[in-house]
């Protein structure tokens, strides 16, 4: 949508995009909204307040056809643009281009990428009105980084990169947030200047609007009380007294006393020094939970040693060397060279493989994840033992899962060769299997302690490789998902490979003669 396209009525005063009985009512069945109608003129520069939790964003998600589609929303109304109307109750709007609240950059793209990645999708795309945006960038290198970018540089990309999308309706969500005195008014300067220079009506969604007041053309206030939004005039002082007007209103104020006698009392009840050995012991369960006892990795193990106790035995009959009616003759000595092989290396390797990858990436991840939203400095900021609490919980928790799924994965392969088994042998007695299957072990005396160390020690060094090398991994700097992405691969790739490397050097050894 060009500027010349816009409707010609707009230049005589009238509005060019009319909002009629818009309503909002959330999945949880909380009306917002009832029947609010409101217009916008060619050019206006008009700011959305109200109490937080009111509504604005859901106004804002319906005028871009950005609604989540977890629950079902009951929306009404009509919004009117260029002679056409959409019926908000039966289709999704696609007028609104919106600058996210924290501008929802792709981080893993250059500032360029970013803009280049949105003239390339846009349905109608200008070269002059993109050498017009570029206006906005003249002290940021198309080459640059995201992640380089300061946070007014990053407001404007935003802002350059939805124009290029040419939507008739530009809308910011708390576009000043976050900035300094005069990157906020030089972002109002900006935002005004778009409006006149396009005749793009644009919708400012904010808290903080001293700073943007002073260009605003109308202010529509959403009154969550008679869930309507009316306008006020553009000054400070209107738009403070009618703010405090909500947050006075007797409804509002019982409410907020029977919510705040309860939260009082809650945090009373919180706010109390303890010790802090307890936040160890939180972190610790937090962690074995996910690294071992979560259903999914349970069932994931299980179903690893069910798979390969049935292909040791199944091949390991079927293609016996001796074949024919020797397989009935020497089947005794070939399960006791399964469940040797089966118990003392197959399994633990496989247990081994299966949860260090697992445990792996859910490490990378997680640490990955504390160090770009800058969780790590923030604990060291408050003076928490950020090591102690989460690598040490990290490690211990992987160890002690490995060693736990290592049995889970033996009971299973157990149990799933003792069935296989007996579709070869249906007539032979459990005592029989019991009897061979773990005969070299029972065979091994004394020395089946020696066996269980040798098992031992391929666990332990697979889970403080993999751990130590996930841990390693996940708190490296970080600049974007993408960076968390490799992170997760890498640390997945590298576990696997040391585990490998571990059980074959300590096989070595063990069966060393």
């Amino acid at each position: 949508m060009t500027e010349a396209s816009l409707p010609a009525a707009a230049e005589n005063g009238d509005p060019i995009l009319r909002v009629e009985g818009l309503s909002i009512r959330t999945p949880a069945g909380t009306s917002l909204v009832e029947d609010v109608s409101f217009d916008l003129g060619r050019g206006e520069f008009v700011l959305l307040v109200g109490p937080s939790g009111s509504g604005k964003t859901s106004i804002v998600n319906v005028l871009c056809g950005l609604l989540d589609d977890t629950g079902r929303w009951e929306i009404g109304g009509t919004l009117g643009f260029d002679g056409f109307d959409i019926d908000l109750a039966l289709e999704q709007s696609d007028l609104g281009g919106l600058v996210f609240q924290g501008n929802a950059l792709f981080d893993d793209l250059t500032v360029g990428e970013n803009l280049r990645i949105a003239a390339d999708h846009a349905d109608d795309f200008d070269a002059a009105r993109g050498e017009t945006l570029l206006s906005l960038l003249p002290d940021i290198h198309p080459a640059k980084a995201v992640a380089a970018c300061s946070g007014g540089q990053k407001q404007r990309v935003a802002i350059a990169r939805t124009l290029l999308a040419d939507r008739p309706l530009l809308i910011l969500d708390e576009p000043n947030s976050g900035l300094d005195l005069r990157s906020s008014r030089r972002l109002a300067g900006i935002i005004k200047g778009i409006c006149r220079e396009s005749g793009r009506p644009a919708i400012v969604v904010a808290h903080h609007v001293e700073d943007l007041l002073p260009l605003a053309d109308k202010v529509l206030l959403l009154d969550p009380g008679a869930r309507t939004v009316r306008q006020i005039e553009p000054d400070m002082e209107t738009v403070e007294r009618e703010l405090m007007a909500l947050d006075m209103a007797p409804d509002t104020r019982v409410e907020a006393a029977a919510a705040g006698g309860g939260a009082e009392t809650a945090w009373r009840r919180r706010l109390h020094r303890g010790s802090p050995a307890k936040w160890f012991v939180r972190y610790f369960a937090e962690y074995l939970w996910l690294l071992c006892a979560a259903p999914s990795m349970l069932a994931y193990v299980a179903l690893g040693g069910v798979i390969l106790g049935f292909v040791s035995i199944w091949f390991g009959f079927n293609y016996h060397s001796f074949g024919g009616y020797l397989k009935s003759i020497l089947h005794d000595e070939t399960l006791a060279g399964i469940g040797f092989v089966q118990t003392t290396v197959a399994v633990p390797l496989i247990a081994s493989i299966l949860v260090v990858a697992r445990n792996s990436a859910i490490i990378a991840a997680d640490l990955s994840n504390r160090v770009l939203s800058s969780q790590l400095r923030a604990m060291r900021n408050l003076n928490i033992p950020a090591l102690w609490y989460l690598v040490v919980s990290i490690l211990l928790a992987n160890t002690l899962a490995l060693v736990m799924l290592t049995l889970v994965a033996l009971i299973s392969a157990s149990w799933s060769a003792l069935q296989t088994w007996w579709l070869f042998f249906p007539d032979q007695p459990l005592e029989f299997w019991q009897e061979n299957y773990f005969r070299r072990l029972a065979e091994a005396g004394p020395g089946l302690i020696t066996e269980a160390g040798w098992i031992g020690a391929k666990i332990l060094l697979s889970s403080l490789l993999g751990g130590i090398t996930a841990v390693a991994i996940g708190l490296r700097r970080k600049t974007s998902v993408m960076s968390i992405n490799t992170a997760i691969a890498e640390a997945i790739v590298a576990g696997v490979s040391l585990t490998l490397g571990a059980h074959a050097l300590v096989a070595i050894f063990q069966f060393w003669k």
